[in-house]
């Protein structure tokens, strides 16, 4: 399947998910409140499944900003060292010699 394909494809899906966490009759053209289309309402469950995730997701994110911080305290501090790259000297060095 060509690259133009996939992005035409994954448009489409974007455009049903939409489609499909527009709550029935707001735009009644669009998605009318009665039959199949009433059915597949579904964005009261999409607002009920957002709230209930996000306090398991503020946790994993404050365990995950611990645990980093955590590992960066521990971590020996690496000195700075400084380099000297001057590629003049060191060709100066080897016609000395």
């Amino acid at each position: 399947m060509s690259a133009a394909a996939k992005l035409v494809l994954g448009v489409i899906v974007i455009l049903i998910g939409l489609w499909l966490l527009l709550p029935a009759g707001i735009v009644s053209e669009v998605k009318p409140e009665g039959g199949i289309t009433g059915m597949l309402d579904w964005w009261g469950p999409f607002t009920t499944v957002v709230m209930g995730m996000i306090p398991p997701f503020l946790i994993v994110v404050g365990i995950l900003v611990v645990w980093i911080e955590a590992e960066e305290m521990k971590a020996p501090e690496v000195p700075e060292i400084e380099e000297d790259f001057d590629i003049e000297s060191d060709d100066e060095e080897e016609e000395k010699e």
